[in-house]
């Protein structure tokens, strides 16, 4: 896997890598879950898209992988 357990996806690289290798992600605001673990379907500059179709800003959302205990737990 590319990526740590609960590494934040920041640049167009990780969000790339994450489309790619459809890594589980973990969406929140201001440390409250905004979605159900799910993957990234697309991204541009402003916006990240999940497989449901939900778009999210890149700028008010923090995006990151599971971490071990939470990968253990599904």
């Amino acid at each position: 896997m590319p990526f740590a357990a609960g590494q934040s996806l920041e640049t167009d690289k990780d969000f790339e890598l994450a489309v790619k290798h459809k890594v589980l992600v973990f969406v929140s605001q201001n440390n409250v879950r905004q979605r159900p673990i799910t993957t990234i379907s697309g991204f541009n500059e402003k916006t990240v898209i999940l497989a449901d179709g939900k778009r999210f800003l890149r700028s008010v959302n923090k995006f990151r992988t599971l971490t071990e205990e939470e990968t253990n737990s599904l």
